[in-house]
């Protein structure tokens, strides 16, 4: 791990130390949430006489185990517009929602996977191998009423490959959630 991730993964948990002590689950009689993200990347090389339409599809199903501290596993699916390839990836996320300023709450998180390619990577550098992924996040829930929310988020994901490549990835994502 280079020098500027190792400053990035010790601020990150800086920050997550310094969260653990604010009241924060966005809905506090819940303990389950269920959110679906996604994102849309049309992108072109230049060499390429077209674009690659990809839609990016994340599945999440969190556990606050103590306040505002949720542990997330997710399931996060590359769909290209005219490849075989999709991307699949497992992720295993731990998020802290601050706590809410009127329907506001702000969060964190960061997370470690596996799988057979990093979102739409895997369709462009044609990667067969499984590759590990860190990633890091922070966005917001606007919760309406009781038991929903609109969620808006970036992500950076430094994604491993076979020897020393690497690939970093900053995506942003807009999904709801269900509190239950």
């Amino acid at each position: 791990m280079g020098e500027k991730m190792r400053k990035t993964a010790f601020f990150v948990l800086v920050v997550f130390v310094f969260c653990l002590s604010a009241l924060a689950q966005p809905v506090p009689e819940k303990k389950w949430e269920f959110s679906a993200s996604g994102s849309f990347s049309s992108m072109k090389s230049k060499d390429a006489s077209e674009s690659l339409d990809l839609l990016n599809l994340a599945l999440r199903l969190g556990y606050f185990v103590y306040k505002g501290l949720e542990i997330e596993p997710e399931f996060l699916l590359t769909i290209p517009d005219e490849s075989e390839n999709t991307g699949v990836l497992f992720m295993g996320n731990i998020a802290y929602n601050f706590g809410p300023s009127k329907n506001v709450a702000p969060f964190v998180l960061a997370g470690f996977g596996v799988g057979n390619g990093a979102r739409y990577f895997s369709i462009i550098l044609d990667l067969e191998e499984t590759v590990t992924v860190l990633d890091f996040g922070a966005g917001i829930k606007y919760v309406v009423g009781n038991s929903a929310g609109l969620r808006l988020e970036y992500r950076f994901s430094h994604v491993m490959m076979e020897g020393d490549d690497y690939i970093n990835d900053h995506q942003i994502m807009l999904g709801i959630s269900l509190f239950f």
